[in-house]
């Protein structure tokens, strides 16, 4: 007969994962768009991002699959796939550590897991297309290889760097191994395996990487590739995304009740239940440590080290905090263990979560009608000739060519230069490339009076705003437009896809 450690994390990592496939995320952010872009040419340069080198080669391979099975739509939905299939085996892996490093029981161990499951950010990130759950499912492998007592230090170094792989944040999951790793008389050799295994993952990565795929030429190509997301300054200068205050620390405290439970824009008295449920899930962490020193202090190390990195790099940034709840939940499996009751309170979170989150903050991001961008990006295939260039900002940059199949003026590169902006709307005028605008992107961006002076003609309008040519020369206002409405979009995405990115300030910001 099996235990219960082989057949219920089995179950918990099918069931999360066919759970989450239920649900078809329309919030489709900005960098699973740009992944999906990537895959789809197979530009191999861009699919091994700097500071997540192994999900664009992974969901490549992925699609790729997908494509021989005779599956030819869109690469966002295979992506957005591999992401549920990835939360599911994250559960379960989580479950099968509960039972076998910590001893914890059955019911313990099927609330906790289910409470990761559950909640909001684990959830939400189990839809999206999105580099941060691969790196989670090898952090905790790395987890479980450190937390035994004899530990594998060459298995936590290789999936720790495997993690890393994921994402580089997840460096900072080296202050809870080491710590995990000592051992009277030991202690200098455990750490030096494992560093070495994790040094000789990430860097024969990295070099089969540069090797064949990036093939950087000069010391400029390294730095702009080893960077990533610290180098989108249009100089291409090394940015920082925050920097330590008070006000980041205060930040970075509230996201972590919002990773639990996301009460944040909800009307009362919704919002008090929220934060009251996220404020329970972190309860019965605080006491899981206080009942389990040495997990407890394990666990500490754990959070305080991507604090120290995440205070300072956009606190506010919901997804970078999924991992978080790794810790918090193992502390609140040991509270439930210590008696019957402590796991059917820890049931009843589950349940009361799962339909606050649930209904409030997953369902209506699987509401096409809510997406106004994606939305816009088809009225866009619909109302301008295949050929027409279309400014773009923010997820603009990503959905217009994706969605609707033009090519996108990026206004990013252009921010401080309108002379540099106005010579190439210039050229572009001469060479007869229609441009066009909306009047949202006018509006966000401040660019209303520039584009006036260049000329502006409102050629269709719907529930968005306007849409304007620009130039001075072209068809006259409302002209030629039932071509245009005809021209089919060269993206429409999955049948009844779309979010609503400005509905949503919990998730929207862009992240690296």
């Amino acid at each position: 007969m099996k235990r219960p450690e082989s057949i219920l994390p089995l179950a918990v990592g099918a069931s999360a994962a066919l759970f989450y496939l239920c649900f078809h995320s329309t919030f489709f952010n900005f960098d699973g768009v740009a992944c999906a872009i990537a895959v789809e040419l197979g530009d191999l340069r861009h699919l091994v991002h700097g500071n997540h080198l192994a999900y664009g080669l992974a969901g490549l391979a992925w699609t790729g699959l997908w494509r021989l099975l005779g599956y030819m739509g869109p690469a966002l939905v295979p992506l957005q796939a591999l992401d549920s299939l990835l939360g599911g085996l994250g559960a379960g892996l989580f479950c099968r550590m509960l039972l076998r490093r910590f001893r914890v029981g059955p019911p313990a161990a099927l609330a906790a897991s289910a409470a990761l499951t559950l909640s909001f950010a684990w959830w939400f990130w189990s839809l999206e297309a999105q580099v941060y759950m691969l790196g989670a499912v090898f952090l905790i492998l790395a987890a479980d290889a450190a937390f035994a007592e004899e530990p594998s230090p060459w298995l936590a170094g290789l999936f720790h760097g495997l993690a890393l792989l994921g994402h580089v944040g997840h460096a900072m999951f080296l202050f809870c191994a080491a710590f995990l790793l000592r051992r009277p008389g030991r202690t200098t050799s455990l750490w030096l395996r494992y560093a070495a295994a994790l040094a000789v993952t990430v860097l024969a990565a990295y070099a089969a990487a540069a090797l064949w795929c990036v093939q950087p030429r000069t010391a400029k190509d390294w730095r702009l590739w080893l960077l990533g997301s610290a180098a989108l300054t249009v100089q291409r200068d090394f940015s920082w995304h925050g920097g330590y205050s008070w006000v980041n620390l205060r930040d970075w405290a509230v996201m972590t009740l919002r990773i639990f439970c996301d009460p944040a824009g909800l009307p009362q008295p919704w919002r008090a239940l929220g934060w009251a449920l996220s404020g329970a899930g972190l309860g019965a962490a605080v006491a899981g440590a206080a009942r389990a020193p040495r997990a407890g202090g394990a666990c500490l190390l754990w959070l305080a080290g991507y604090c120290l990195l995440f205070v300072s790099w956009e606190p506010t940034t919901i997804v970078y905090r999924i991992t978080d709840l790794l810790p918090f939940w193992l502390l609140a499996a040991l509270f439930a263990q210590a008696a019957p009751w402590r796991s059917w309170a820890l049931a009843g979170w589950v349940l009361a979560a799962g339909l606050f989150n649930g209904v409030f903050l997953i369902l209506p991001q699987t509401d096409p009608a809510h997406n106004a961008e994606y939305q816009e990006a088809l009225w866009l295939a619909r109302n301008t000739p295949p050929q027409a260039w279309v400014v773009a900002a923010a997820r603009g940059q990503v959905y217009v060519p994706y969605f609707a199949g033009r090519k996108p003026l990026n206004l990013r590169y252009y921010e401080g230069r309108p002379g540099a902006l106005a010579q190439r709307l210039g050229e572009m005028e001469r060479l007869g490339l229609p441009v066009f605008v909306t009047g949202a992107t006018l509006r966000d961006g401040g660019w209303m009076k520039f584009f006036r002076g260049c000329g502006l003609r409102e050629v269709a309008s719907g529930s968005g705003g306007a849409l304007y040519r620009v130039g001075r020369k072209g068809n006259p206002s409302g002209s030629n437009q039932k071509k245009f409405n005809t021209a089919p979009a060269a993206r429409k995405g999955p049948k009844g896809t779309g979010s609503d990115m400005r509905s949503s300030p919990r998730t929207t910001r862009p992240t690296p």
